[in-house]
């Protein structure tokens, strides 16, 4: 049986332990992470390096699994970041209005994942972080 964790804690980050960003150049995704025990989750994103290739695009989102294993893509994204360095968030859970694409709200599921896609032409984005944050 879970327990209720009123105060944020950290579910999964893209960055290893004491790296404060990380250079991504392909698309993947984080593998399943555990929501048990969460009522929200926060997505952040912050690139802090200037993106390169040709119209470099950054896509991430969080995917939720039903108990039968299949993925439901896509159910909070934050907004795509294209050219210059920038920030995302996204909101997914209970206590979330369900006003865009960026928030859902809705019962967590056991297993959640983070998934990042790039676009365009050689597309890196340096000096990136990814944090899925839970409640």
């Amino acid at each position: 049986m879970s327990t209720y964790h009123p105060i944020q804690r950290v579910l999964w980050n893209l960055t290893s332990a004491g790296t404060a960003s990380t250079t991504i150049s392909a698309s993947a995704n984080s593998g399943p992470i555990t929501c048990e025990g969460s009522t929200d989750l926060g997505l952040m994103v912050n690139v802090t390096g200037t993106p390169t290739g040709t119209t470099p695009t950054l896509d991430v989102q969080i995917d939720i699994q039903d108990p039968d294993g299949n993925w439901y893509p896509s159910i909070a994204k934050i907004t795509q970041l294209t050219t210059s360095a920038g920030r995302g968030t996204a909101y997914l859970g209970l206590h979330m209005p369900n006003v865009a694409s960026s928030s859902a709200a809705l019962v967590l599921p056991h297993w959640c994942r983070v998934t990042w896609t790039l676009g365009g032409t050689n597309p890196v984005y340096p000096q990136t972080s990814i944090a899925l944050i839970g409640r």
